[in-house]
C-alpha cells in the first residue's frame, strides 16, 4: 500500500487556506468557540447549540471545476482513520464532519463522520501513489455546498449540520 509522501510546502499552503475558509463559513452559520489551532488531530473544533463539532478539511486539487457527473464517489484518504478511531473511542461525542474543498475552495463536499467510517475502503492508483487506500463515499451520502453562499441549502438543515 502506498501513501502520498507528506509535502510540507503544500501543507503550509493548503491547511491554513481550507481551515480559514471553513472557519469563516462556521462563523457565518452560528458556530462558536471555533478553534483552528494545529493539534495534528482534527482540523477544527467548535460548538453550535452546545453540541461539540469536529471538522476535518482538505483540498482536492484534482477537482478543478463543477463536480463531474461521472465521479460517483468522493475519496477520503484512509490515513484519516486515526481521526475516526479517536472520535469513536471518545464515544462519538458531538459531530464529526469531513469537508473536501474544490481546488479554488468555492465549493466543498460535507460528509458525516459516521458515513465516512462505514464507507467501502478501496485501493486506488493516483498520480502520486500506487494502491493507496481510500474511503469511497457515495455522492448521494454527502452534501455539496457553495462556500461563497451564506445561505444554507434546505437539504443541509438537519441535526448534524444545524443552521
Amino acid at each position: 500500500m502506498g501513501t502520498k509522501k507528506f509535502d510540507k510546502e503544500l501543507y503550509k499552503k493548503a491547511d491554513p487556506l481550507s481551515n480559514g475558509i471553513m472557519g469563516e463559513w462556521l462563523k457565518k452559520h452560528g458556530y462558536e468557540c471555533i478553534d483552528l489551532e494545529e493539534t495534528y488531530g482534527v482540523d477544527i473544533t467548535c460548538k453550535k447549540n452546545d453540541i461539540v463539532s469536529y471538522f476535518e478539511t482538505e483540498i482536492a486539487y484534482v477537482w478543478k471545476d463543477q463536480w463531474p457527473n461521472a465521479w460517483l464517489t468522493i475519496h477520503i484518504p484512509y490515513r484519516k482513520k486515526k481521526i475516526i478511531d479517536k472520535w469513536v473511542r471518545e464515544g462519538s461525542q458531538g459531530t464529526l464532519t469531513f469537508v473536501q474543498f474544490r481546488k479554488d475552495c468555492k465549493q466543498a463536499w460535507f460528509m458525516d463522520g459516521q458515513v465516512v467510517r462505514d464507507a467501502p475502503i478501496k485501493t486506488i492508483n493516483t498520480k502520486y501513489t500506487t494502491n493507496e487506500k481510500f474511503y469511497c463515499i457515495d455522492v448521494n451520502d454527502a452534501y455539496i455546498i457553495n462556500m461563497e453562499n451564506i445561505d444554507v441549502p434546505k437539504n443541509l438543515i438537519n441535526r448534524k449540520y444545524p443552521s
